[in-house]
């Protein structure tokens, strides 16, 4: 199972939209594919049409109040199908929040997602996708930790990039102090339009901070919100728009990583 968690420390810049749209387009690709939202605002489910529930945090509690370790059959008990066969999503409300206050009171470890990640492995899931919270405090480390690969979603304007800049410090610190071995699969332009000089000036900035690990940027698009607005993937919405195209084109760049 591949792990890819998709992050950055600014919230607004399109980590749900991706990771739902990325995940879709696995599917596609022939993929069993979870998504786990870590987020308390709990956006994943509200775009795929499907209720916030407090399952990430069940599963983040569940060892802190239990001798006994999570069997498959507890942990498929809070996993949700969607509507698209070989997607399935472990939701999260506003319990989520509470639950990362609660391992950090318990000065849980770095790994301890990660360790915690047996009966997920056990479903035979190809790719579990974390969408992580905006601001720091435990569970985007720690899903970071576990990730093998980590995808920075950055809209085009001032202050995601400084959103990005505060992610990279964070995985500076896990490879340096924590020895992660998982790597930067690159960073996700979002919200692009060629039309407006500042996009096209952070995009330049992206690509020369950092050559041949920025992914063709997703452009600004009207079915795009449409498409979370109904609870639908971009591929369920248009499939051939030029964002399912983009979506497309970055899940089989990421397919081919290692």
């Amino acid at each position: 199972m591949k792990i890819i968690v998709f992050a950055n420390q600014k919230g607004g810049t399109g980590k749900t939209t991706a990771v739902i749209n990325i995940g879709d387009a696995f599917v596609r690709m022939g993929k069993r594919v979870l998504i786990a939202d870590l987020d308390p605002q709990g956006h994943a489910a509200v775009s795929m049409n499907l209720e916030t529930e407090p399952c990430v945090a069940n599963w983040l509690m569940y060892s802190i109040f239990n001798n006994q370790p999570i069997t498959p059959e507890i942990m498929n008990g809070w996993i949700r199908p969607t509507r698209r066969e070989n997607l399935f999503l472990l939701p999260g409300n506003q319990m989520t929040a509470k639950a990362q206050r609660l391992l950090t009171i318990e000065d849980t470890p770095i790994n301890y997602i990660k360790d915690n990640l047996s009966p997920i492995r056990k479903l035979g899931f190809d790719y579990l996708l974390f969408d992580t919270p905006p601001s720091t405090g435990g569970l985007q480390e720690m899903a970071s930790w576990a990730a093998d690969l980590a995808v920075i979603v950055s809209s085009l304007d001032f202050l995601s990039a400084d959103g990005v800049s505060g992610f990279l410090a964070m995985l500076k610190v896990l490879q340096t102090e924590k020895q992660w071995r998982g790597k930067l699969a690159g960073v996700l332009p979002t919200f692009y339009d060629e039309q407006t000089r500042t996009t096209r000036e952070q995009m330049t900035n992206l690509q020369s901070a950092f050559p041949e690990q920025v992914f063709t940027p997703i452009h600004r698009a009207t079915v795009l919100r449409e498409a979370s607005a109904e609870g639908l993937t971009i591929f369920e919405k248009d499939i051939k728009s030029r964002s399912a195209l983009e979506y497309e084109d970055l899940a089989r760049r990421l397919f081919k990583l290692e």
